[in-house]
């Protein structure tokens, strides 16, 4: 999975997914070495630490098949679901929790993760708008 992903699921997401442009630079110049991509489903899990642990990334990946993992989703879904709402994540990665060559790069890229998601979420409820 490349450095920037977002999840979505519903068959009609492809079509916010097509018309999406994700950006590849930060505003800095700092670019990705590939270029970023919406990838529609997948498993993410969430817990309560922050990774930077390569062996530990494989770990989840071989228990649980997990596309992304992150710190916040689970306790969101968690009052969501607490409280009878419904709900829906878009996650953005940031880095390769120490998948990645050298430092953790989420200094650099959070803020391109973040406005590539947003960018997604636009797209998404132009579509809902639509339907």
């Amino acid at each position: 999975m490349n450095v920037l992903g977002v999840n979505i699921e519903r068959k009609w997401d492809r079509q916010a997914a097509d018309n999406v442009q994700l950006d590849k630079c930060t505003f800095l110049g700092k670019c990705l070495e590939v270029d970023p991509l919406v990838i529609i489903g997948g498993t993410g899990v969430s817990g309560p630490t922050f990774v930077d642990n390569v062996e530990y990334r494989d770990w989840v990946w071989d228990t649980f098949q997990a596309d992304a993992l992150d710190m916040e989703t689970v306790a969101v879904a968690h009052v969501a679901y607490v409280n009878q709402v419904t709900f829906i994540a878009f996650r953005s990665l940031s880095d390769l929790a120490g998948g990645g060559p050298g430092e953790n790069e989420i200094k650099t890229f959070f803020q391109l993760a973040s406005d590539n998601s947003a960018e997604v979420i636009l797209a998404f409820l132009q579509v809902c708008g639509e339907r």
